[in-house]
């Protein structure tokens, strides 16, 4: 005998994502689900029993007893016609049934002449397979074997359930806890940057002082060193103060000559983002180039342009990043008679802080800055 197959009332890629959703496929065996099977072939007194879970292309099993494989083509599949089904399917004999008179099992080994299979359902009720029992000869359930079956397979959804269950709150406990952790790094990061910040603007304070001639002058000058500074870690706090992309860095520093009618400036280099101890001192360079480029450079005149150069190489010790600073158009340059603070940056403080080899050439046709330093590669804290 058999129950009516009704029109089906689900999507079969549903049906596949629910099925998925379990993450069971293809797992080890467990010992749950071998006490079902065994459970279930001894009160239906059948040498085969099976939890087969029907995916796209094949018939798996979670478990089974009797059978000795763990998967089958679905050309192969007795239990895809049972899922049809809306509860227990029984065919007495395969052999005179048309729907599986012509399956390999029945027509050759293991010669399959019996099965009862109760569907196991998710609460939404899609169907993910059965729990089966076969037998190679002609035969029917007794009322309590096949009442047994049916609570057999809802054994089965539970363990599944409570198996899904179990692996969600592991995932959202390492979620949690990868989320600490980048919580932690990113305080002990912060507190790096603030300490650093804060030397920064001290030297700031002092070097500006120095080199300025009245409280306006070093009101504007500091001011706008600052706002620098300030520009580059906007950039490096959207990737937890840990790189920024060295274009943004430049375009941070330009961005007053961008609608610019005729083009004042052009960068040239791929995509690369520098480390935050690297960051800060280049933006804080390019600031001083700028500054010196409107005030006395390639900027301070309509036809001057400043071009941006940078590449990234590979060598023996890592990668380093190479930038040049080039000024056109602009009016003669000459050394300056005593060192400021740029020139203090550019040449003193790069070298320091990011060990980088720089070179300033003030050529008559226009300024040069040349710099290269190594790229820091390692992360504290780690992306999402």
């Amino acid at each position: 005998m058999s129950n009516d197959q009704t029109s089906v009332p689900w999507n079969e890629s549903d049906r596949l994502a629910a099925l998925r959703s379990y993450r069971v496929l293809d797992t080890p065996p467990e010992p749950e689900f071998d006490a079902l099977v065994q459970l279930a072939a001894r009160i239906c007194q059948a040498p085969i029993a099976l939890i087969s879970l029907i995916d796209d292309r094949r018939q798996w099993f979670k478990a089974e007893v009797g059978l000795g494989v763990r998967e089958t083509p679905l050309d192969r599949s007795i239990c895809l016609s049972a899922i049809l089904g809306s509860g227990l399917t029984v065919a007495q004999n395969l052999t005179e049934d048309l729907r599986f008179s012509t399956n390999p099992l029945v027509t050759g080994e293991p010669h399959l002449r019996f099965y009862a299979g109760a569907v196991l359902r998710t609460p939404d009720g899609l169907p993910l397979g059965v729990l089966c029992v076969l037998d190679r000869v002609s035969r029917d359930l007794t009322p309590d074997q096949a009442f047994t079956l049916e609570t057999l397979a809802q054994q089965v959804m539970s363990h599944l359930e409570l198996r899904r269950a179990v692996a969600e709150r592991d995932d959202l406990l390492e979620v949690s806890r990868r989320a600490e952790q980048r919580q932690a790094l990113l305080v002990r990061e912060l507190h790096h940057r603030v300490k650093n910040t804060l030397a920064t603007v001290q030297a700031l304070v002092g070097a500006t002082g120095r080199s300025s001639g009245s409280f306006d002058e070093f009101y504007c000058s500091f001011s706008n060193r600052i706002i620098s500074l300030a520009k580059t870690h906007n950039l490096l706090t959207e990737d937890y103060w840990q790189k920024a992309p060295l274009r943004e860095i430049a375009l941070s520093e330009l961005k007053p000559f961008v609608e610019s009618r005729q083009p004042r400036f052009m960068l040239i280099g791929p995509h690369v983002e520098i480390s935050a101890d690297l960051a800060v001192p280049v933006g804080m360079a390019l600031h001083e180039l700028t500054t010196n480029a409107v005030r006395y450079g390639a900027l301070s005149v309509p036809g001057g342009y400043i071009q941006i150069r940078w590449n990234v190489v590979e060598t023996d010790g890592g990668r380093r990043v190479l930038l040049e600073w080039r000024e056109f158009g602009g009016p003669p340059v000459n050394e300056p008679q005593h060192q400021g603070f740029g020139s203090t940056l550019l040449q003193r403080v790069l070298p320091m802080q990011c060990n980088a080899n720089v070179e300033v050439q003030y050529d008559t046709k226009g300024l040069q800055f040349r710099m290269d330093a190594p790229l820091v590669e390692q992360r504290l804290v780690p992306a999402y």
